[in-house]
Protein backbone atom coordinates (compact mmCIF):
# COMPACT_ATOMS: atom_id res chain seq x y z
CA UNK A 1 0.00 0.00 0.00
CA UNK A 2 1.58 3.50 -0.81
CA UNK A 3 2.81 5.13 2.17
CA UNK A 4 0.71 7.89 3.41
CA UNK A 5 1.17 11.62 3.01
CA UNK A 6 2.40 13.53 5.91
CA UNK A 7 1.08 17.34 6.41
CA UNK A 8 3.10 18.01 9.19
CA UNK A 9 5.93 15.85 9.01
CA UNK A 10 8.63 16.45 11.66
CA UNK A 11 8.17 17.90 14.96
CA UNK A 12 11.02 20.25 15.86
CA UNK A 13 13.49 18.09 17.65
CA UNK A 14 17.05 19.68 18.87
CA UNK A 15 19.55 18.60 21.18
CA UNK A 16 21.23 21.61 23.22
CA UNK A 17 25.16 22.12 21.98
CA UNK A 18 27.85 21.19 24.84
CA UNK A 19 28.27 24.90 26.92
CA UNK A 20 31.41 26.11 27.95
CA UNK A 21 30.96 26.48 31.74
CA UNK A 22 33.21 28.20 33.43
CA UNK A 23 34.47 26.29 37.56
CA UNK A 24 33.43 27.83 40.86
CA UNK A 25 35.32 27.40 43.86
CA UNK A 26 34.76 24.79 45.94
CA UNK A 27 36.23 23.71 49.16
CA UNK A 28 37.22 19.99 47.70
CA UNK A 29 38.30 18.59 50.90
CA UNK A 30 34.47 18.49 51.79
CA UNK A 31 33.85 15.94 49.13
CA UNK A 32 36.43 14.07 48.60
CA UNK A 33 34.50 10.94 48.48
CA UNK A 34 31.39 12.32 46.53
CA UNK A 35 31.12 11.93 42.99
CA UNK A 36 29.49 13.46 40.15
CA UNK A 37 29.02 16.41 42.00
CA UNK A 38 28.01 19.56 41.26
CA UNK A 39 28.44 22.72 43.50
CA UNK A 40 27.76 26.08 41.79
CA UNK A 41 26.60 29.64 43.52
CA UNK A 42 24.73 29.41 46.80
CA UNK A 43 23.62 25.60 46.70
CA UNK A 44 24.31 23.38 49.66
CA UNK A 45 24.48 19.33 48.99
CA UNK A 46 23.07 17.24 51.46
CA UNK A 47 22.38 13.39 52.02
CA UNK A 48 25.13 12.50 49.11
CA UNK A 49 25.52 8.63 48.84
CA UNK A 50 26.16 6.44 45.70
CA UNK A 51 24.81 8.21 42.71
CA UNK A 52 21.84 10.05 44.20
CA UNK A 53 22.26 13.47 44.96
CA UNK A 54 19.93 15.80 46.29
CA UNK A 55 20.80 19.17 46.06
CA UNK A 56 18.40 21.77 48.85
CA UNK A 57 18.62 25.28 48.06
CA UNK A 58 16.03 27.31 50.21
CA UNK A 59 14.07 24.18 51.10
CA UNK A 60 13.54 23.40 47.57
CA UNK A 61 14.34 19.97 46.36
CA UNK A 62 16.03 18.69 43.10
CA UNK A 63 17.29 15.14 42.81
CA UNK A 64 18.94 12.51 41.18
CA UNK A 65 21.52 14.42 40.06
CA UNK A 66 19.21 16.46 37.21
CA UNK A 67 20.25 20.35 36.76
CA UNK A 68 16.66 21.72 37.58
CA UNK A 69 16.52 23.51 34.08
CA UNK A 70 14.41 20.45 32.19
CA UNK A 71 11.07 21.91 32.72
CA UNK A 72 12.27 25.13 30.55
CA UNK A 73 13.71 23.43 27.62
CA UNK A 74 10.52 22.80 25.67
CA UNK A 75 10.36 26.80 25.99
CA UNK A 76 13.72 26.82 24.50
CA UNK A 77 14.66 27.28 20.98
CA UNK A 78 18.30 25.29 20.77
CA UNK A 79 18.50 26.34 16.64
CA UNK A 80 18.58 30.14 17.65
CA UNK A 81 22.09 29.51 19.67
CA UNK A 82 24.72 30.79 17.80
CA UNK A 83 26.46 27.41 17.71
CA UNK A 84 23.61 25.17 16.42
CA UNK A 85 24.27 23.32 13.67
CA UNK A 86 20.94 25.19 12.28
CA UNK A 87 23.14 28.25 12.08
CA UNK A 88 24.67 28.81 8.40
CA UNK A 89 28.51 28.35 9.29
CA UNK A 90 29.30 30.67 6.39
CA UNK A 91 27.26 33.94 7.94
CA UNK A 92 30.27 35.67 9.28
CA UNK A 93 32.32 38.67 8.55
CA UNK A 94 34.92 37.50 5.40
CA UNK A 95 38.52 37.66 6.68
CA UNK A 96 39.60 41.27 7.08
CA UNK A 97 36.26 42.55 6.98
CA UNK A 98 34.00 44.82 8.96
CA UNK A 99 36.93 45.81 11.52
CA UNK A 100 36.05 48.92 12.37
CA UNK A 101 32.41 47.96 14.16
CA UNK A 102 34.40 44.72 15.17
CA UNK A 103 36.86 46.41 16.89
CA UNK A 104 34.09 49.08 18.53
CA UNK A 105 32.14 46.00 19.79
CA UNK A 106 35.17 44.19 21.39
CA UNK A 107 36.24 47.33 22.95
CA UNK A 108 32.74 47.47 24.57
CA UNK A 109 32.71 43.85 25.81
CA UNK A 110 36.60 43.74 27.05
CA UNK A 111 35.44 46.96 29.12
CA UNK A 112 32.72 45.93 32.23
CA UNK A 113 32.87 49.26 33.52
CA UNK A 114 31.28 50.75 30.18
CA UNK A 115 28.25 52.97 31.53
CA UNK A 116 26.26 51.78 28.17
CA UNK A 117 24.35 48.33 28.59
CA UNK A 118 23.02 48.20 25.36
CA UNK A 119 25.41 47.94 22.22
CA UNK A 120 22.98 48.39 19.16
CA UNK A 121 24.13 47.48 15.99
CA UNK A 122 21.41 48.95 13.10
CA UNK A 123 21.33 49.73 8.92
CA UNK A 124 19.32 48.74 6.08
CA UNK A 125 18.80 44.86 5.22
CA UNK A 126 21.59 43.04 3.45
CA UNK A 127 24.43 45.36 5.09
CA UNK A 128 25.76 42.34 7.42
CA UNK A 129 24.51 42.91 10.70
CA UNK A 130 23.94 38.71 11.43
CA UNK A 131 27.49 37.85 10.15
CA UNK A 132 28.55 40.94 12.79
CA UNK A 133 26.68 39.22 15.43
CA UNK A 134 27.85 35.98 14.50
CA UNK A 135 31.55 36.85 14.45
CA UNK A 136 31.34 38.51 17.61
CA UNK A 137 30.01 35.07 18.90
CA UNK A 138 32.68 33.49 17.79
CA UNK A 139 35.50 35.33 18.38
CA UNK A 140 34.35 35.94 21.86
CA UNK A 141 33.10 32.74 23.23
CA UNK A 142 30.46 31.99 25.98
CA UNK A 143 32.96 33.24 28.95
CA UNK A 144 32.21 36.84 27.46
CA UNK A 145 28.48 36.24 25.15
CA UNK A 146 27.08 33.55 27.31
CA UNK A 147 23.75 33.66 26.04
CA UNK A 148 22.53 34.46 21.83
CA UNK A 149 19.20 34.21 20.17
CA UNK A 150 19.22 34.80 16.30
CA UNK A 151 15.65 34.81 15.29
CA UNK A 152 15.00 33.95 11.47
CA UNK A 153 11.46 34.14 10.17
CA UNK A 154 11.29 31.23 8.38
CA UNK A 155 12.42 28.81 11.34
CA UNK A 156 9.09 28.61 13.88
CA UNK A 157 11.26 27.78 16.64
CA UNK A 158 13.55 31.17 15.98
CA UNK A 159 10.81 33.51 15.51
CA UNK A 160 8.80 33.35 18.43
CA UNK A 161 9.08 36.17 21.01
CA UNK A 162 7.96 33.96 23.82
CA UNK A 163 10.87 31.77 23.38
CA UNK A 164 13.70 34.51 24.11
CA UNK A 165 14.53 35.13 27.56
CA UNK A 166 14.13 31.17 28.27
CA UNK A 167 16.30 30.63 25.63
CA UNK A 168 18.80 32.92 26.94
CA UNK A 169 18.38 32.27 31.02
CA UNK A 170 19.43 28.31 29.94
CA UNK A 171 22.22 29.18 28.57
CA UNK A 172 23.26 31.97 31.10
CA UNK A 173 22.65 29.26 33.91
CA UNK A 174 25.14 26.59 32.25
CA UNK A 175 27.76 29.54 31.01
CA UNK A 176 27.68 31.55 34.46
CA UNK A 177 27.36 28.73 37.12
CA UNK A 178 26.65 31.73 40.10
CA UNK A 179 23.20 32.29 38.69
CA UNK A 180 22.12 29.14 37.83
CA UNK A 181 20.38 28.05 41.07
CA UNK A 182 18.53 31.58 41.07
CA UNK A 183 17.25 30.76 37.69
CA UNK A 184 16.32 27.08 38.88
CA UNK A 185 14.31 28.95 42.04
CA UNK A 186 12.43 30.99 39.95
CA UNK A 187 11.21 28.06 37.51
CA UNK A 188 10.57 25.94 41.02
CA UNK A 189 8.67 28.24 42.55
CA UNK A 190 6.63 29.68 38.84
CA UNK A 191 6.25 26.78 36.79
CA UNK A 192 4.33 28.84 34.43
CA UNK A 193 6.60 31.53 34.15
CA UNK A 194 7.98 30.48 30.62
CA UNK A 195 4.42 31.06 29.27
CA UNK A 196 4.22 34.75 31.33
CA UNK A 197 4.45 38.28 29.85
CA UNK A 198 7.89 39.01 28.45
CA UNK A 199 8.66 41.66 30.98
CA UNK A 200 8.07 39.12 33.78
CA UNK A 201 10.20 36.42 31.75
CA UNK A 202 12.58 39.09 32.19
CA UNK A 203 12.55 39.66 34.98
CA UNK A 204 12.63 36.20 37.00
CA UNK A 205 15.22 34.50 34.50
CA UNK A 206 17.38 37.57 33.41
CA UNK A 207 17.55 40.73 36.23
CA UNK A 208 16.68 38.94 39.45
CA UNK A 209 19.50 36.42 38.86
CA UNK A 210 21.98 39.08 37.82
CA UNK A 211 21.31 40.98 41.00
CA UNK A 212 22.05 38.33 43.17
CA UNK A 213 25.58 38.13 42.06
CA UNK A 214 28.08 39.60 45.03
CA UNK A 215 29.58 42.90 44.32
CA UNK A 216 32.73 40.71 43.66
CA UNK A 217 31.23 38.69 40.89
CA UNK A 218 30.07 41.66 39.27
CA UNK A 219 33.10 43.94 39.20
CA UNK A 220 35.34 40.85 37.72
CA UNK A 221 32.89 40.76 34.35
CA UNK A 222 29.61 42.06 32.69
CA UNK A 223 28.74 39.88 30.08
CA UNK A 224 26.67 40.61 26.96
CA UNK A 225 24.59 38.28 25.57
CA UNK A 226 23.54 38.50 21.61
CA UNK A 227 19.97 39.01 20.12
CA UNK A 228 19.71 39.34 16.72
CA UNK A 229 17.42 40.36 14.08
CA UNK A 230 14.77 41.49 16.02
CA UNK A 231 12.74 42.43 13.73
CA UNK A 232 12.27 38.79 12.49
CA UNK A 233 10.48 38.25 15.70
CA UNK A 234 6.82 37.30 13.84
CA UNK A 235 4.37 36.94 17.33
CA UNK A 236 5.26 39.99 19.05
CA UNK A 237 6.09 43.18 17.84
CA UNK A 238 10.30 44.31 18.40
CA UNK A 239 9.20 47.34 20.71
CA UNK A 240 7.86 45.01 23.19
CA UNK A 241 11.25 43.03 23.20
CA UNK A 242 12.95 45.65 23.54
CA UNK A 243 10.52 46.93 26.36
CA UNK A 244 11.05 43.80 28.25
CA UNK A 245 14.89 44.86 27.92
CA UNK A 246 14.66 47.94 29.46
CA UNK A 247 15.47 46.98 32.69
CA UNK A 248 18.90 46.15 31.50
CA UNK A 249 19.04 50.73 32.01
CA UNK A 250 19.88 50.03 35.74
CA UNK A 251 23.41 50.16 35.96
CA UNK A 252 23.08 47.99 38.75
CA UNK A 253 22.38 45.11 36.48
CA UNK A 254 25.61 43.52 35.07
CA UNK A 255 23.88 41.72 32.57
CA UNK A 256 24.22 43.47 28.96
CA UNK A 257 22.84 43.47 25.48
CA UNK A 258 24.62 43.26 21.89
CA UNK A 259 21.43 43.99 19.37
CA UNK A 260 20.87 44.13 15.74
CA UNK A 261 17.99 45.52 13.78
CA UNK A 262 16.86 46.19 10.19
CA UNK A 263 15.33 50.06 9.60
CA UNK A 264 12.03 50.06 8.45
CA UNK A 265 9.59 52.07 7.68
CA UNK A 266 7.21 49.16 9.48
CA UNK A 267 9.30 48.61 12.60
CA UNK A 268 10.53 51.96 14.56
CA UNK A 269 13.25 52.30 16.82
CA UNK A 270 12.51 51.91 20.12
CA UNK A 271 15.59 54.12 21.32
CA UNK A 272 16.46 57.71 20.33
CA UNK A 273 20.45 57.50 20.30
CA UNK A 274 21.10 61.19 20.56
CA UNK A 275 19.30 61.30 23.82
CA UNK A 276 19.95 57.37 25.81
CA UNK A 277 23.24 57.48 27.33
CA UNK A 278 22.53 54.03 28.23
CA UNK A 279 22.60 52.71 24.48
CA UNK A 280 26.15 52.41 22.05
CA UNK A 281 24.61 52.44 18.37
CA UNK A 282 26.17 51.73 15.62
CA UNK A 283 24.53 52.37 12.16
CA UNK A 284 26.07 50.11 9.74
CA UNK A 285 24.72 52.79 7.15
CA UNK A 286 26.94 55.42 8.23
CA UNK A 287 29.65 53.60 8.49
CA UNK A 288 32.79 54.64 5.56
CA UNK A 289 34.35 51.59 5.45
CA UNK A 290 31.41 49.29 3.44
CA UNK A 291 32.77 49.76 0.15
CA UNK A 292 36.14 48.84 1.29
CA UNK A 293 34.69 46.10 3.09
CA UNK A 294 32.94 44.55 -0.01
CA UNK A 295 36.11 45.71 -2.53
CA UNK A 296 38.42 43.08 -0.24
CA UNK A 297 35.36 40.25 -0.49
CA UNK A 298 34.95 40.65 -4.43
CA UNK A 299 38.78 40.72 -4.77
CA UNK A 300 38.88 37.93 -2.83
CA UNK A 301 36.09 35.69 -4.17
CA UNK A 302 37.24 36.73 -7.78
CA UNK A 303 40.26 35.50 -7.16
CA UNK A 304 39.32 32.23 -5.85
CA UNK A 305 37.12 31.45 -8.66
CA UNK A 306 39.46 32.76 -11.48
CA UNK A 307 42.06 30.16 -9.61
CA UNK A 308 39.41 27.31 -9.64
CA UNK A 309 38.41 28.25 -13.47
CA UNK A 310 41.83 28.49 -14.58
CA UNK A 311 41.45 31.99 -15.66
CA UNK A 312 43.67 35.13 -15.22
CA UNK A 313 44.34 35.75 -11.61
CA UNK A 314 43.64 39.61 -12.37
CA UNK A 315 40.09 38.77 -13.76
CA UNK A 316 37.62 40.50 -13.62
CA UNK A 317 40.00 43.73 -13.51
CA UNK A 318 39.56 46.45 -11.19
CA UNK A 319 37.02 48.69 -13.61
CA UNK A 320 34.45 45.99 -12.97
CA UNK A 321 34.87 45.69 -9.38
CA UNK A 322 34.30 49.49 -9.08
CA UNK A 323 30.87 49.11 -11.26
CA UNK A 324 29.66 45.83 -8.83
CA UNK A 325 30.92 48.12 -6.11
CA UNK A 326 28.81 50.88 -7.16
CA UNK A 327 25.40 48.74 -7.69
CA UNK A 328 25.68 47.34 -4.42
CA UNK A 329 25.38 50.58 -2.56
CA UNK A 330 27.14 49.49 0.40
CA UNK A 331 25.15 46.36 0.64
CA UNK A 332 26.70 43.17 1.14
CA UNK A 333 23.65 41.23 -0.27
CA UNK A 334 24.30 42.68 -3.45
CA UNK A 335 27.95 41.75 -3.78
CA UNK A 336 27.07 38.02 -1.90
CA UNK A 337 24.46 37.07 -4.52
CA UNK A 338 26.76 37.99 -7.32
CA UNK A 339 29.67 35.78 -6.32
CA UNK A 340 26.92 33.15 -5.60
CA UNK A 341 25.72 33.76 -9.69
CA UNK A 342 29.32 34.11 -10.98
CA UNK A 343 30.61 31.10 -9.06
CA UNK A 344 27.88 28.33 -9.98
CA UNK A 345 29.55 25.67 -10.62
CA UNK A 346 27.51 24.75 -14.03
CA UNK A 347 27.47 28.03 -15.95
CA UNK A 348 30.67 29.91 -17.19
CA UNK A 349 31.83 32.56 -14.66
CA UNK A 350 32.63 35.22 -17.80
CA UNK A 351 28.91 34.38 -19.08
CA UNK A 352 27.55 34.44 -15.91
CA UNK A 353 29.39 38.32 -15.25
CA UNK A 354 28.19 39.34 -18.60
CA UNK A 355 24.72 39.07 -17.59
CA UNK A 356 25.32 40.25 -14.11
CA UNK A 357 27.15 43.65 -15.56
CA UNK A 358 24.28 44.50 -18.23
CA UNK A 359 21.53 44.54 -15.65
CA UNK A 360 19.45 47.44 -16.66
CA UNK A 361 16.80 48.37 -13.59
CA UNK A 362 14.07 50.30 -14.38
CA UNK A 363 13.48 54.09 -13.54
CA UNK A 364 12.40 54.13 -10.06
CA UNK A 365 13.69 55.53 -6.85
CA UNK A 366 13.86 52.14 -5.03
CA UNK A 367 17.05 51.25 -2.85
CA UNK A 368 16.46 48.03 -4.15
CA UNK A 369 16.29 48.91 -7.52
CA UNK A 370 19.63 46.87 -8.90
CA UNK A 371 19.12 43.60 -6.36
CA UNK A 372 15.92 43.69 -7.45
CA UNK A 373 16.46 43.58 -11.43
CA UNK A 374 19.38 41.04 -10.18
CA UNK A 375 16.45 38.09 -8.51
CA UNK A 376 14.66 38.98 -11.61
CA UNK A 377 17.62 37.84 -13.69
CA UNK A 378 17.86 34.51 -11.50
CA UNK A 379 14.10 34.01 -11.51
CA UNK A 380 13.90 33.76 -15.32
CA UNK A 381 16.75 31.36 -15.75
CA UNK A 382 14.70 28.19 -14.58
CA UNK A 383 13.14 26.15 -17.34
CA UNK A 384 10.54 25.37 -15.36
CA UNK A 385 8.63 28.59 -14.70
CA UNK A 386 4.98 27.25 -13.20
CA UNK A 387 6.95 24.28 -11.43
CA UNK A 388 9.40 27.59 -9.69
CA UNK A 389 6.25 29.67 -9.40
CA UNK A 390 4.48 26.70 -7.51
CA UNK A 391 7.06 26.43 -5.46
CA UNK A 392 7.73 29.70 -4.30
CA UNK A 393 4.20 29.89 -3.05
CA UNK A 394 4.80 26.74 -1.40
CA UNK A 395 7.90 27.98 0.24
CA UNK A 396 5.75 31.20 1.59
CA UNK A 397 3.02 29.05 2.48
CA UNK A 398 4.96 26.42 4.65
CA UNK A 399 6.86 29.48 6.42
CA UNK A 400 3.54 31.13 7.28
CA UNK A 401 2.31 28.04 8.78
CA UNK A 402 5.17 27.06 10.50
CA UNK A 403 4.98 30.18 12.03
CA UNK A 404 1.56 29.01 13.09
CA UNK A 405 2.20 25.71 14.42
CA UNK A 406 6.04 24.95 15.71
CA UNK A 407 6.04 22.54 12.86
CA UNK A 408 8.90 21.57 10.27
CA UNK A 409 7.46 21.18 6.99
CA UNK A 410 10.43 21.18 4.89
CA UNK A 411 10.53 17.51 4.51
CA UNK A 412 6.49 17.78 2.76
CA UNK A 413 8.08 19.61 -0.40
CA UNK A 414 8.57 16.72 -2.90
CA UNK A 415 5.48 14.87 -1.57
CA UNK A 416 3.45 18.19 -2.36
CA UNK A 417 5.26 18.91 -5.58
CA UNK A 418 4.38 15.42 -6.88
CA UNK A 419 7.97 14.93 -7.57
CA UNK A 420 11.48 12.92 -6.03
CA UNK A 421 13.55 14.84 -3.61
CA UNK A 422 16.25 14.29 -6.82
CA UNK A 423 13.79 15.56 -9.22
CA UNK A 424 12.97 18.54 -6.92
CA UNK A 425 16.49 19.52 -6.50
CA UNK A 426 17.42 19.49 -10.34
CA UNK A 427 14.48 21.61 -11.27
CA UNK A 428 15.07 24.11 -8.95
CA UNK A 429 19.32 24.07 -9.55
CA UNK A 430 19.19 27.44 -11.24
CA UNK A 431 18.48 28.67 -8.21
CA UNK A 432 21.12 27.96 -5.99
CA UNK A 433 22.38 31.58 -5.57
CA UNK A 434 18.97 32.17 -4.12
CA UNK A 435 17.85 29.14 -2.53
CA UNK A 436 20.02 26.78 -0.74
CA UNK A 437 19.54 23.20 -0.23
CA UNK A 438 20.67 21.62 3.03
CA UNK A 439 19.70 20.61 5.56
CA UNK A 440 16.83 21.71 3.65
CA UNK A 441 15.34 24.23 1.20
CA UNK A 442 14.96 27.56 2.30
CA UNK A 443 16.70 30.97 1.21
CA UNK A 444 20.31 32.04 1.24
CA UNK A 445 18.85 35.71 2.94
CA UNK A 446 15.72 37.47 4.26
CA UNK A 447 15.98 39.95 1.63
CA UNK A 448 14.29 37.34 -1.11
CA UNK A 449 11.41 36.84 0.89
CA UNK A 450 11.02 40.32 1.56
CA UNK A 451 11.22 40.50 -2.63
CA UNK A 452 8.60 38.17 -3.07
CA UNK A 453 6.49 39.25 -0.90
CA UNK A 454 6.35 42.88 -2.54
CA UNK A 455 4.34 43.49 -5.87
CA UNK A 456 6.39 46.08 -6.90
CA UNK A 457 9.20 44.66 -6.91
CA UNK A 458 8.72 41.14 -7.65
CA UNK A 459 6.37 41.26 -9.95
CA UNK A 460 4.85 38.39 -11.72
CA UNK A 461 6.42 36.67 -8.90
CA UNK A 462 5.00 38.39 -6.14
CA UNK A 463 3.26 35.91 -4.02
CA UNK A 464 1.42 37.40 -0.86
CA UNK A 465 1.64 35.51 2.78
CA UNK A 466 -1.96 34.56 2.06
CA UNK A 467 -1.67 33.12 -1.43
CA UNK A 468 1.11 31.29 -0.62
CA UNK A 469 -1.09 29.78 2.73
CA UNK A 470 -3.58 28.98 0.19
CA UNK A 471 -1.69 27.48 -2.45
CA UNK A 472 -0.01 25.36 -0.16
CA UNK A 473 -3.13 23.99 1.54
CA UNK A 474 -4.33 23.27 -2.14
CA UNK A 475 -0.93 20.92 -2.80
CA UNK A 476 -1.91 19.58 0.68
CA UNK A 477 -5.16 18.47 -0.32
CA UNK A 478 -3.97 17.51 -4.15
CA UNK A 479 -1.37 14.98 -2.80
CA UNK A 480 -3.89 13.23 -0.18
CA UNK A 481 -6.59 12.88 -3.45
CA UNK A 482 -3.45 11.32 -5.12
CA UNK A 483 -2.61 8.59 -2.31
CA UNK A 484 -6.51 7.85 -2.28
CA UNK A 485 -6.57 7.26 -5.74
CA UNK A 486 -3.44 5.23 -5.68
CA UNK A 487 -5.06 3.30 -3.02
CA UNK A 488 -8.27 2.38 -4.68
CA UNK A 489 -6.30 1.77 -8.08
CA UNK A 490 -3.73 -0.55 -6.10
CA UNK A 491 -5.34 -1.53 -2.52
CA UNK A 492 -2.69 -4.08 -2.21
Amino acid sequence: MPSAPSTNAVELVALPSEPQVAQFPVQSHMFQSAQKVDVSGNAKLMNIAGKKVTNVFNDNHWHDGTHGLEKMEKYVSFTAQFDSSAQDPERICHPGTRQNVLKRAQDWIDNPRSTERILWVHGPAGAGKSAIAQTIAHSCGRQKVPATFFFLRSDASRNDGNRLFTTLAYQLAFSIPAIKDHIVQSLHQRPDLPTKTIEKQFDHFIALPFRSLTRAASAQSSPASIIDAVNQCQQLAPVIIIDGVDECMDEKLQERFISSETQSRTVPSRFDFSSTALILPIDLAELDDANRDIEKFLMDEFSRIASKQGLDPTWPGAAVIQNIIYKSSGNFIFASVVIKVVGDEDSMPEDQLAIILNLKPPDRVSPFAVLDELYLEILRRPRHQDFLKTFLALLIGRIALSDIRDYELHEDDPKLMNVSDKELHTKLRRMRSLLKFEPHIDVHHRSFLDFLNEPTRSGDYYVSTQAGTRRYVELVVDSIVRFFSRVIEDPD
